[in-house]
């Protein structure tokens, strides 16, 4: 059997959406054009694809895209010996084939570069009100609703083209999506909030206006402009407006950056409810939905902090100035050393000289300003500063100095 009388064979006995039938048939056509597209399937092993993957990333492939391959061609092969359609003695050569992807870049999309985009797209939408001239994105009402759905919701791109006019329940602010255009097959809604309210009323009158049925589709530019001509909205219109965002703002934006921003967004408040998250997306499983989480620093930075106050770790707190000039650092913890504490640190690091230049070391007093002048240190108050400060030492090494051990000491920096 050829690779593609394979790759038919599974697409006839599964229900795909023609997104997952182009990305299966991209695989194979990269299998045959390394194999030869009259190559017996039976005659492929895991040296051979071992070979090709070596081949294929060698020359520029990613590994993302290479792990992609693999996968899909691995459900294939496996159908294939699974129904008999391929020997069951022979083995999924793909197998194990997938290579350690590098981490993917953040899809996170600022919230200031947000903002910056619905201030522009607001702004064009009065411009083309007040002037009745066409904007840079036209109609600017529109896309700015577009770009609101997105925010809002997190909804893919497939499943906003597929959105009909009896999708909306406007008395119960719900959205349908429908099983069909999405990757889980599951049936699923979406609440219009506040913010999104007012762009989807506008677009449900500017529909009735246009004479939309309940079966048209609802976000269709090409229904609202003369400047467009399409029958139906695709992803190529959709993706345009966003590459003009992208010219004006300088900032990586798509719908599925969306997706991302709003699972971490969510994953940021107080609750976080990593199911009520999953099923806002969609996901089939709580691992996808953690897989567009992007790590909040702020947040892990002041976990980590309140288990240091938990634990007393802020016993004694250094902060280091580089100018070297004396500096006074205040926090939660409000931390408090005491003199047996600065000296054992400074003999550890500094081999028992004075502290490093540029380290403030916090406590109750570490202010340099709230020591006497220099001149009017005697030796009698020095020594007996110096033999107080051995006496408060709350370490084990008191006990040392009492049994007759010499540890020098100093006075406070």
């Amino acid at each position: 059997m050829k690779p593609e009388q394979l790759l038919q064979e599974y697409l006839v006995d599964h229900d795909l959406r023609k997104a997952s039938a182009k990305i299966y048939g991209a695989a194979m056509k990269s299998l045959e054009k390394h194999f030869g597209k009259s190559v017996d399937i039976e005659t492929i092993d895991r040296r051979g694809i071992l070979a090709w993957r070596t081949s294929v990333i060698d020359g520029g492939l990613s590994k993302r895209s290479w792990n992609t391959y693999s996968n899909h061609l691995r459900t294939i092969w496996g159908y294939g010996i699974e129904y008999g359609i391929i020997p069951t003695t022979l083995l999924n050569p793909f197998k194990k084939t997938t290579v350690i992807a590098p981490k993917r870049p953040s899809k996170i999309i600022a919230g200031e570069a947000i903002h910056r985009a619905r201030r522009w797209l607001k702004s064009l939408a009065d411009q083309e009100l007040s002037t009745g001239e066409r904007a840079r994105i036209t109609p600017a009402w529109f896309w700015l609703a577009t770009f609101e759905i997105f925010y809002y919701t997190g909804i893919r791109l497939n499943a906003l083209l597929c959105i009909r006019l009896q999708d909306v329940d406007w008395d119960q602010q719900l959205i349908l999506v429908r099983g069909e255009t999405e990757k889980t097959h599951r049936e699923f809604r979406i609440p219009i909030m506040d913010g999104l309210a007012p762009h989807m009323r506008r677009l449900l009158d500017e529909a009735g206006r246009a004479g939309f049925a309940a079966e048209d589709q609802l976000f269709n530019v090409n229904r609202f402009s003369r400047h467009y001509k399409r029958e139906e909205m695709n992803s190529d219109q959709v993706e345009a407006m966003y590459k003009k965002l992208i010219d004006k703002l300088g900032v990586r934006m798509t719908p599925h950056r969306f997706r991302h921003t709003l699972a971490t967004d969510l994953m940021k408040q107080p609750e976080r409810n990593i199911h009520l998250t999953k099923n806002l997306l969609n996901h089939s499983n709580i691992a996808t939905t953690m897989s567009y989480i992007e790590a909040d620093y702020d947040h892990m930075r002041d976990v980590l902090h309140e288990r240091s106050l938990q634990q007393g770790a802020l016993h004694l707190v250094r902060r280091v100035d580089d100018s070297g000039a004396p500096s006074l650092r205040t926090g939660a913890s409000q931390a408090r050393i005491d003199t047996g504490h600065r000296r054992t640190i400074e003999q550890n690091h500094h081999g028992g000289g004075g502290p490093a230049p540029g380290i403030q070391y916090l406590g109750e007093s570490c202010s340099s300003d709230l020591l006497p002048p220099e001149e009017l240190f005697s030796p009698t108050l020095l020594f007996s500063l110096m033999a107080s400060s051995v006496r408060s030492t709350p370490f084990t090494r008191a006990s040392s100095v009492e049994s007759g051990s010499v540890y020098s000491a100093r006075a406070s920096p």
